[in-house]
């Protein structure tokens, strides 16, 4: 080897040399660490090696998103336990204080994304008081049931066919809820669209006495009456007043006395007029 090689082997050498000092910790922080070298890492270092993980909490991560250097503090094999407990952030409110949280917040990095493998109830009512209250006031078959039986996982809402039989034919996935409330089921509650059709299914005779009447009560839906909640039973006086002088109301005490069933007025059949056969 000649001198000339050797030159620039040297200069080589020295250029290298530099360029790994730039990347050294000083003196100060070498002393401050053991004089043990340590690396250091920046938020936009993750994804280099993480990055299915980067990508899963920029699309789920939530509150967690840019969270990846306040959780992880440190790195390995310089710093071996890097995950923290879930307390060290969560702490406030009754549901932070349930034991396991990994039994349902499975990723931390998709906090949200929440599944149950197994029968749960406890968890969910921490924060749904709402819904707990109902079922408890209410009491149903729904009330023996775990919340996991319904929701398999974290805001599903099946569909109430999924478990019980639709009472028309006609009825479609989310006409249940126009009447039932999933977690107080038999208080049925509904508005003035529910078509009469949907009543007539457990009402059968009711239904067809409605069909078959002269009255015009054939064409009053079954909720114009019977309004807002199950066995409602109006009075005859809130549509029509008192449309008879006060000698008729001193021998027949009520209007069926008269005129029978709302459902099957007598008074459209002289036969089965009871004012008529008795005068």
């Amino acid at each position: 080897m000649n001198l000339k090689n050797i030159t620039n082997l040297f200069i080589i050498y020295c250029v290298c040399g530099f360029i790994f000092m730039q990347f050294l910790p000083s003196g100060a922080a070498r002393a401050q660490q053991g004089g043990t070298f340590r690396a250091t890492v920046g938020a936009g270092d993750c994804v280099k090696c993480h990055e299915d993980i980067v990508l899963t909490l920029q699309r789920k991560g939530e509150a967690h998103q840019q969270l990846c250097l306040d959780c992880h503090q440190g790195h390995p094999p310089a710093d071996m336990e890097i995950v923290p407990s879930c307390s060290r952030c969560h702490q406030e409110g009754p549901h932070f204080t349930l034991p396991g949280c990994l039994t349902c917040h499975t990723d931390p990095h998709q906090p949200l994304e929440i599944s149950f493998s197994r029968d749960i109830t406890a968890p969910c009512l921490a924060c749904h008081a709402e819904q707990s209250e109902q079922l408890l006031a209410n009491p149903s078959m729904h009330s023996k049931l775990a919340c996991s039986a319904c929701h398999t996982f974290h805001g599903q809402i099946q569909p109430c066919q999924n478990c019980h039989l639709p009472h028309a034919d006609t009825m479609g996935g989310d006409s249940c809820q126009g009447c039932h409330q999933a977690h107080m089921p038999l208080v049925v509650t509904y508005g003035g669209n529910i078509v009469s059709e949907y009543c007539g299914s457990c009402h059968q005779d009711v239904y067809e006495a409605m069909a078959a009447t002269w009255s015009k009560h054939r064409k009053v839906p079954c909720v114009q009456c019977h309004a807002e909640r199950h066995a409602a039973i109006p009075r005859c006086q809130d549509c029509h007043g008192v449309p008879h002088p006060r000698e008729i109301w001193g021998k027949f005490k009520e209007c069926g006395d008269c005129h029978g069933a709302a459902h099957e007025l007598w008074a459209t059949k002289a036969s089965k007029n009871k004012f008529a056969k008795e005068n």
